[in-house]
Parts: C-alpha cells; structure tokens; sequence
C-alpha cells in the first residue's frame, strides 16, 4: 500500500510539472511572435497596436464648411429700416386717439339694476 502512494504522488508530480512547463512555453511563444512592444520598434508612419502588431496611422480629412451669412443680414437689415419707416409714419397709424378711446367707451351697467 506505501508502495502505491509513493508511485501516485510520483505521477501526479510529473503531471504537474508537465502542465508547468507547457505553460512557461506557450508564455515565451506568445511573447517571441509579438511584431512590437512600443511605437518605436514600427516604422514611420506607423504604430504599436493594442494587439502588438504595427498598424498604419489613419489621416483623418476635416472638412471646413464656410457659411456665407452677408445676403440674411441684409435682407434682416432692410426689414428692420422698412418697419421703422413704417412706424414713424402717419400714414399707418397702430396708434389710437384718445378721443377715440373715450368715445368707444362704454359705462359699466349692473346686471343686477339694483337701485
């Protein structure tokens, strides 16, 4: 019975240290197939990915977009000179007389009639 631990804790051992060795290998292969560690080991014009390959720097375009707003200011321009002409006016009159507010005045008549 000692002779089987003895042989069982040997296996498990070896199955241990097999499964270490496998994986400090697959570390140092991952770590060997990396194209760069930092932008200085990629080219100009080029960067160090997240993913530890070289990509190319995007450009990236910017459209400037003039608006010409000279013609609505003088259109608003002219609208504002045309109301204040028109106001200043006789003419058109938006004022009313105090003689015509006091003819159009009407008394206050009780709807109750009380005396």
């Amino acid at each position: 019975m000692n002779l089987f631990n003895n042989k069982r804790s040997e296996i498990v051992t070896i199955i241990l240290i097999i499964i270490i060795i496998t994986i400090a290998l697959g570390w140092l292969i991952n770590l060997g197939s990396r194209e760069c560690r930092s932008n200085a080991q990629c080219d100009s014009g080029y960067y160090c990915g997240s993913d530890f390959s070289c990509h190319q720097v995007p450009t990236i375009e910017k459209t400037v977009v003039k608006n010409n707003l000279v013609v609505p200011s003088i259109i608003i321009g002219i609208a504002i000179i045309i109301a204040a002409i028109v106001l200043k006016s006789e003419k058109f009159s938006f004022k009313k007389d105090a003689t015509q507010e006091k003819n159009q005045e009407k008394p206050y008549k009780n709807p109750l009639k009380i005396p």
